[in-house]
């Protein structure tokens, strides 16, 4: 009887536990995907003003890969010719893939995203010219499961990055 009631407790403690964790991790995951995005974003931006020509920075949409590689054919024409090693930055140090934590993924809004070279999935997020600039205003969205939608927004003129809950999101 007394295993019995203490295996009782034990389902009941689980099933309060259970979604509580599970909304925890789900809040961390996009915290963690908010961080990366913005790193990414400025990495981008510092790398084009570092090597004195245009980067893109490019996502595959309704998934939570990302890149970086400089604003030129060989580089988004499908074959690069380049390895990545275990971290994602290309043999030759210009390019650089990752991807976004466990179930968060990018979702550009409407109307955003040119693609990213003849033949590729990339949609281009933005354009850092070498000055530190953008080539023109962007925004591209983040979501976990298809809820809490955060966008970050760049301003062109100074490269800056800011992000907010995409109205109508359940997002923080």
């Amino acid at each position: 009887m007394e295993v019995v009631l203490v295996m009782a407790i034990l389902v009941i403690v689980a099933a309060v536990a259970i979604p509580t964790m599970t909304s925890m991790f789900t809040t961390y995951n996009l915290d963690a995907a908010q961080d990366t995005v913005q790193t990414e974003l400025t990495k981008c931006r510092n790398k084009a003003k570092e090597d004195g020509c245009s980067y893109k920075f490019a996502v595959k949409a309704n998934t939570g890969s990302y890149r970086i590689a400089p604003d030129s054919d060989e580089y988004w024409s499908g074959n690069t010719g380049s390895s990545s090693n275990a971290s994602g930055v290309s043999s030759e140090g210009k390019v650089i893939e990752g991807n976004l934590p466990e179930k968060v993924c990018f979702s550009p809004p409407q109307g955003v995203g040119n693609s990213g070279g003849s033949g590729s999935d990339w949609s281009t997020v933005a354009t850092f010219l070498a000055d530190g600039s953008a080539l023109e205003d962007a925004q591209v969205g983040i979501s976990i499961d298809g809820s809490g939608t955060m966008l970050f927004n760049l301003k062109a003129s100074t490269g800056s990055i800011t992000m907010a809950p995409q109205p109508g999101s359940n997002g923080k």
